[in-house]
C-alpha cells in the first residue's frame, strides 16, 4: 500500500509541475489556421531553446513546467512572442502578414551564400513560385518571356538562347554548380530541362569567365534543385495536361533523419507532335517523349556537407518526311527517329574548416549520347525497314569529366575576402561524324580572387585566371567588380575579359539530319571579348507597399566570333562554322515592381538591345521589347491569377555565305500574352492549375531578309524569310499533390 501510494504522489507532482498546454496558431487576414509554424519556447531560469512545430491544423501541444517564454513565426508573417504561466491550458495567436520580402539567398559565382542584394553580383532570381505561376515544365518555358533573353525554336535541335544579344554557345548552363553537356548546333536544347524537381534558378548576365571559364561570356545559368532540409518525409505527384498534345506525370518523394537525406525524382513527358497545317505527315515541331528521374543523398552537420547525385534523361524524337512515291501507287514517308541519353554522377563537399576558411569541392562525371535511325514506312501496311544511305544512321557520344576545387579564407578584424581554386574540364567526342571518330579537349586552369570592403557600403572584387588548353593558347582572364551603396540604393559595375575555345563540335562534328548539314572546321580560332556592365537599383518600403526601380547597361566585344557560314546560296541547309572576325552588342535595360503584399504584385521592365555579325562597326541594329508580369492573391479563396505579357521587337540575324555576302534577316514583332489562375486545398496539399499560353495564337513569324557585299557592295534583293514563335493558342491543367510530415 505504501508502495502504491509513493507512485500516485510522483505521478501527481510531475502532472502538477509539467502541464501540457494546447497552441492554436491562426492567419489574422481570415482567421485560418496556418500550417507547420514554428514555436520557439525558452524558460525563465535557463537558455535553453526548444523548437517545434504546428500540424496542419495550425496546433501543437506543448509542455511547460514554469514561467516560459514563447515565439511563434512563420515565414511571410511577422513573429509574435508571448509570456506562458504555468496553469494555461490553451493560446490562440493571430499572426499578420508582413510587408517585408523573404529574403533570397544566392550562391553562384559567391564565396558563399549571401543574400541577393549583398552579391557583388547583379544577379536575378526566379523562384518556384514564378516558375508554378508560368506552369513552365521546363527551362525554355520559363525563360521565355524574360526581359534581355532572346529564345529560338528549331525543328530538330530544339530551343536555343541568346542572352544580350550573345548567342547560347556562350551561355553556360550548370545544374547545382554542374555544366550540362551535349549541344546542338552551338546550344543546348532547353526543353529537354526538367523543372519538376527545382527549387530556383539563379541567372547572372555578363561575363564569368574567371569563375567558370570557357562558355560563360554572356552569363550563367544555375539552376538549384530542391532540398528537403525541414520535414521528415514529402511526398508529391504532378499531373500535367495541354490541349491534346502534351501528357505530362511526376512523382517525388524525400527522407530526411537526423543528419541524413535522401530524395528521389522521376517523370514522363510525352508531346504528340504540332505543325501550322494537321495535313502534313512532316511536322514543325517533332513528337516526342521524354523520361527523367534523379536521386541524392546528402550528409551534412554543421559545418560539413556532403552530397551525391546521380540524374537520367532519355529523349525519343520523330521527325517524319513528306510523302513520296505516289505515283507508283506506293505511298511511302521516312521516318527519323533521334534517341537522346544524358546522365551526371557529381560529389559535391562543402566543410567549414575554422571560423575563417572553408572549401568547396565538386567532381563529376557527364555522358551525353545521341543516336540517329532512319527507315521508310510503308503507309499502305504501315511495315518499315532500315535504310542503307550512309547519312542515315550515326551515333555521337561525348564524356566529360569536371573537377573543381575552391578555397575561402575571411580573415579576422581585416575587411578582405580572399579565394582560390583549381578547374579541370576533360571532353571527349567519339562516333562516326566526328573527324578521326575520335577527338578530345582539355582545360585545366587556375583563379583566384580577392573582395575587399573599403567602407561599409563600398566593394571592390578582382579576379584572375590561368589557365592551359590543349587545343589553343589561352590568355590570363581578369576581372573586376565593384558595388555601392548608399541605404536603398545600390550601384553595381563590372570589366571582364573573356575567352572560349570552339568546341569539340564546332571543330570536329558533321552533323546532318532533314533540316541541317553542318559541318565542323579545325581551323577555328578561339573568341576573345571584353565585357562591361553597369547597374544601378533602388527600393522603397512602407508598411505593405514596396516599389523596386532597376536601370542597367551593357557593352559586350568579341572578337573570332564563331558563327554558321552558308556554303552554298543554292543550298540553304549547307553551313560550316567559321571566324567572322568582330562582334558587338549594347543593351540597356529598365524595370520597375509594385508590391502591395500580400495580395498584389506587378513587374514592367523595357529593354533595347543592339548587336551586328557583321565587320562593319556602324552597322547595329536595334530591337525593343517589353514585358509586364501581374500576380495576385486572393486569400480568402487561397487562390493566385497570373498575367504574363511580352512584346518582341522586330529582331536582327545574320547569314554570311562563302560567297563573302552577308545576308541581314530582320524578323517581325509579335506579342505573347499567359494566363494562369490556380487554387489550393487541404491546407495547400492539392494544388489545381489551369490557364492558356500564347493567347495570341503566334505560330509562324515572317520576316524579310536582304544580301549586301562584306565589302560595301550594293544591296541585294530582299526576300521573305520565316520563323517559328510558338505552338499556337493552348490551353492546360495541372494537379499538383504533396504530402508532408514533420
Amino acid at each position: 500500500m505504501r508502495t502504491l501510494f509513493t507512485i500516485f504522489f510522483i505521478l501527481f507532482v510531475i502532472t502538477v509541475k509539467s502541464q501540457q498546454i494546447v497552441i492554436t496558431i491562426l492567419n489574422a487576414d481570415n482567421s485560418k489556421p496556418i500550417p507547420y509554424a514554428h514555436i520557439c519556447t525558452k524558460n525563465f531560469n535557463n537558455e535553453n531553446e526548444k523548437y517545434q512545430a504546428a500540424d496542419l491544423d495550425g496546433k501543437r501541444k506543448i509542455n511547460i513546467k514554469e514561467k516560459t517564454i514563447i515565439y511563434v513565426s512563420c515565414i511571410g508573417y511577422e513573429t509574435i512572442s508571448d509570456t506562458i504561466l504555468p496553469g494555461t491550458t490553451q493560446k490562440e495567436y493571430k499572426l499578420k502578414r508582413t510587408g517585408f520580402d523573404i529574403e533570397e539567398v544566392v550562391v553562384t559565382g559567391q564565396y558563399e551564400p549571401v543574400a541577393v542584394d549583398k552579391s557583388i553580383y547583379d544577379i536575378k532570381i526566379i523562384g518556384r513560385t514564378q516558375i508554378e505561376n508560368k506552369a513552365a515544365n521546363n527551362l525554355a518555358d520559363l525563360l521565355t518571356d524574360e526581359l534581355g533573353i532572346n529564345i529560338s525554336h528549331d525543328p530538330s535541335t530544339g530551343t536555343g538562347i541568346k542572352m544580350q544579344g550573345i548567342s547560347g554557345e556562350n551561355v553556360k548552363i550548370l545544374i547545382d554548380g554542374v555544366p550540362v553537356i551535349g549541344r546542338m548546333n552551338g546550344n543546348i536544347d532547353l526543353s529537354q530541362i526538367d523543372l519538376s524537381n527545382v527549387d530556383h534558378v539563379e541567372i547572372i548576365e555578363g561575363p564569368m569567365s574567371v569563375i567558370y571559364g570557357s562558355n560563360a561570356l554572356a552569363g550563367v545559368i544555375n539552376i538549384i534543385t530542391k532540398e528537403n532540409k525541414y520535414s521528415k518525409f514529402k511526398t508529391g505527384a504532378n499531373l500535367y495536361y495541354e490541349s491534346g498534345t502534351t501528357y505530362n506525370a511526376n512523382t517525388n518523394v524525400s527522407f530526411n533523419k537526423n543528419k541524413h537525406l535522401i530524395y528521389f525524382n522521376g517523370g514522363r513527358k510525352f508531346f504528340a507532335g504540332f505543325d501550322v497545317d494537321d495535313t502534313n505527315r512532316k511536322m514543325d515541331y517533332k513528337p516526342k517523349e521524354q523520361y527523367n528521374a534523379d536521386a541524392n543523398y546528402t550528409f551534412g552537420t554543421v559545418k560539413f556537407k556532403i552530397k551525391y547525385k546521380i540524374d537520367f534523361f532519355k529523349e525519343k524524337l520523330l521527325d517524319r518526311s513528306d510523302l513520296f512515291g505516289l505515283q507508283h501507287y506506293s505511298i511511302k514517308g521516312l521516318d527519323t527517329w533521334f534517341y537522346t541519353i544524358r546522365t551526371n554522377n557529381n560529389l559535391q563537399i562543402n566543410h567549414k574548416l575554422t571560423e575563417n576558411s572553408n572549401y568547396n569541392f565538386l567532381a563529376a562525371y557527364s555522358y551525353y549520347n545521341r543516336k540517329k535511325h532512319t527507315y521508310i514506312k510503308d503507309m499502305t501496311n504501315l511495315e518499315t525497314q532500315l535504310t542503307t544511305g550512309s547519312t542515315d544512321h550515326d551515333t555521337t557520344k561525348f564524356d566529360a569529366i569536371i573537377t573543381r576545387y575552391v578555397y575561402n579564407y575571411v580573415p579576422e578584424n581585416i575587411n578582405v575576402n580572399f579565394h582560390a581554386g583549381f578547374d579541370f574540364n576533360l571532353e571527349y567526342g567519339t562516333g562516326k561524324r566526328m573527324k578521326n571518330n575520335k577527338e578530345d579537349i582539355q582545360d585545366y586552369a587556375l583563379f583566384t580572387g580577392i573582395m575587399w570592403n573599403i567602407l561599409p557600403n563600398f566593394v571592390i572584387q578582382s579576379g584572375l585566371r590561368a589557365s592551359y588548353n590543349t587545343k589553343y593558347n589561352s590568355p590570363l582572364v581578369p576581372s573586376f567588380n565593384l558595388k555601392y551603396n548608399i541605404k536603398k540604393l545600390n550601384i553595381r559595375a563590372s570589366y571582364a575579359r573573356g575567352f572560349r575555345a570552339p568546341s569539340l563540335k564546332e571543330l570536329y562534328l558533321y552533323f546532318y539530319d532533314s533540316n541541317h548539314q553542318i559541318e565542323g572546321n579545325e581551323d577555328l580560332n578561339a573568341e576573345y571579348s571584353h565585357n562591361y556592365n553597369l547597374s544601378t537599383n533602388y527600393n522603397i518600403t512602407s508598411g505593405k507597399n514596396k516599389f523596386d526601380f532597376e536601370i542597367k547597361t551593357y557593352y559586350n566585344i568579341i572578337n573570332n566570333k564563331i558563327t554558321l557560314v552558308q556554303l552554298s546560296p543554292d543550298n540553304q541547309l549547307h553551313f560550316t562554322n567559321s571566324n567572322i572576325g568582330h562582334f558587338k552588342s549594347i543593351g540597356v535595360e529598365a524595370n520597375i515592381g509594385y508590391k502591395y503584399l500580400p495580395f498584389f504584385k506587378i513587374d514592367m521592365g523595357f529593354s533595347r538591345i543592339g548587336q551586328t555579325d557583321s565587320y562593319d562597326e556602324d552597322s547595329l541594329i536595334f530591337s525593343n521589347n517589353f514585358n509586364s508580369i501581374l500576380t495576385y492573391n486572393f486569400l480568402k479563396l487561397n487562390g493566385t491569377l497570373s498575367i504574363i505579357y511580352k512584346y518582341i521587337g522586330e529582331y536582327p540575324s545574320h547569314t554570311l555565305t562563302s560567297e563573302d555576302l552577308l545576308l541581314l534577316n530582320i524578323m517581325d514583332s509579335y506579342h505573347n500574352l499567359d494566363i494562369t489562375i490556380s487554387k489550393k486545398f487541404f491546407n495547400n496539399s492539392i494544388v489545381i492549375s489551369a490557364g492558356a499560353k500564347n493567347i495570341f495564337d503566334n505560330i509562324e513569324i515572317s520576316g524579310t531578309q536582304t544580301g549586301a557585299s562584306q565589302s560595301g557592295g550594293a544591296h541585294g534583293s530582299t526576300g521573305g524569310i520565316s520563323s517559328l514563335a510558338g505552338r499556337g493558342r493552348i490551353f492546360f491543367v495541372s494537379l499538383k499533390m504533396n504530402i508532408t510530415k514533420y
